[in-house]
């Protein structure tokens, strides 16, 4: 799909001071205008951002984190072809707890929107995802159904298995799909507004003008204008 630099840029302001699930969904919703994006199970949602990622960034997503136990830096890739592969495929999950029979949906963005701060969110997000379930509830049913929400979206608390090459401790890290393609959004439209401004006193050329330029031509001109600073 092809998406203009004007566009992306307009999503990246409106969305800079939202929240950071509301940031989320207002990256998806012009891109996907007939899909309800705020109610797609989590994993579906994350997988059309990993999507939008491919468009815009390639596939292979490059990573960082700290060992938790000698604090060294680890760097991996992780391919977003590979978590698209994880997203669900069914938004309903049946289960037996004790005899009963209960039927849970995955959570979606509009869930997670509708709760109230707090520590009783997490039973909350829960019991309002279960379908048709009885007035009370055991603490049985309720795990059941958080076990077979995380079985059914893997996205929807994805863990990554890491190693750290220096003292061998192993841990798993969550990673935040809707964080991490937010953050290189955010990096990339920084930078072109600092390519925007550098060309705009070169030339003379309004933001529409610059951003109407091919990533190519944009890199091109601006080659020229540091070429002819440094000879300067």
């Amino acid at each position: 799909m092809a998406i203009s630099a004007a566009m992306l840029l307009d999503i990246w302001e409106a969305g800079a001071a939202q929240p950071p699930l509301v940031r989320a969904l207002a990256l998806l919703a012009p891109l996907f205008p007939e899909t309800a994006v705020a109610e797609l199970p989590v994993g579906a949602r994350d997988a059309l951002l990993l999507l939008v990622r491919e468009w815009l960034f390639g596939v292979q997503m490059e990573c960082v984190a700290m060992c938790p136990a000698c604090t060294t830096r680890l760097e991996f890739t992780l391919a977003t072809t590979a978590l698209r592969a994880l997203a669900p495929t069914t938004a309903v999950q049946s289960l037996d707890v004790g005899g009963q029979q209960l039927a849970v949906r995955l959570p979606a963005s509009a869930d997670l929107l509708a709760l109230p701060p707090g520590p009783a969110a997490t039973r909350r997000l829960i019991e309002r995802c279960l379908i048709d379930a009885p007035a009370v509830l055991s603490d049985e049913a309720l795990a059941a159904a958080a076990t077979a929400m995380a079985a059914a979206d893997p996205l929807l608390d994805l863990q990554i298995e890491l190693a750290c090459p220096d003292c061998g401790h192993t841990w798993a890290t969550p990673f935040d799909i809707a964080g991490f393609v937010w953050q290189e959004l955010d990096w990339w439209a920084r930078q072109l507004l600092r390519d925007v401004h550098t060309l705009a006193r070169a030339y003379g050329w309004h933001e529409r003008e610059i951003l109407a330029l091919s990533p190519q031509r944009r890199a091109l001109y601006l080659q020229l204008v540091n070429d002819e600073r440094s000879a300067s």
